[in-house]
């Protein structure tokens, strides 16, 4: 049985995935009727190479770059899979940056100059360490979706790993790149049986 949310009620839902849940589970559906494709446009998408020989320093950092599969999985299943974790995660993934320690702190103590600094100085924080966070975030949130639906995780060079995944601080990635890029995930996650070492969720 599936539990379809939509809107307000689809976001809490992730939140408590991001507290850990059992995996293997038939997990919530949303967003729009999932798209079916013909053979010609699955063999169409580019493999992306997945071979790399493993060192202590690109293990250290599979807690960002990985990828997906599940054995049994069809592409147009692990397309919405991606799709509908990648939209909720990228829905969540937020962060607030500095502000003010009250409203009108900045006007009361130092005039309009202040008042322009301070929402300056907040910019500049979020540019440097609110885009960190929301990358920080997307990769939990994504990683307890998918898991959540089964999935399995292998670790990946970043070079490797760049070439058909994005990452988003500052801004949205253009919905013709996100769903080129999220159909090379589909077809990795579809694909034949990595046969490295799979990652703790």
């Amino acid at each position: 049985m599936q539990l379809r949310l939509t809107g307000w009620m689809a976001a809490p839902v992730l939140a408590l995935l991001a507290f850990g849940t059992s995996a293997g589970a038939q997990v919530l559906t949303t967003g729009p009727e999932a798209k079916a494709f013909t053979p010609a446009e699955i063999e169409a998408v580019p493999v992306p190479a997945l071979a790399f020989t493993v060192t202590p320093q690109i293990a250290g950092d599979f807690d960002k770059y990985y990828y997906f599969h599940r054995d049994g999985v069809s592409f147009d299943e692990a397309f919405a899979d991606l799709s509908e974790c990648d939209r909720l995660s990228s829905g969540l993934a937020s962060y607030s940056g500095a502000s003010e320690p009250y409203p009108g702190y900045y006007a009361s103590q130092y005039g309009v100059g202040g008042v322009i600094g301070g929402v300056l100085g907040e910019m500049f924080a979020d540019m440097i360490h609110g885009s960190a966070a929301r990358r920080a975030m997307r990769r939990v949130n994504m990683r307890n979706c998918m898991g959540y639906k089964g999935y399995q995780r292998y670790g990946l060079a970043k070079d490797l790993w760049e070439a058909f995944n994005f990452e988003e601080g500052n801004g949205r990635k253009d919905e013709d790149i996100r769903t080129a890029k999220l159909m090379q995930q589909a077809k990795v996650a579809s694909g034949p049986k990595p046969q490295t070492e799979v990652l703790a969720r």
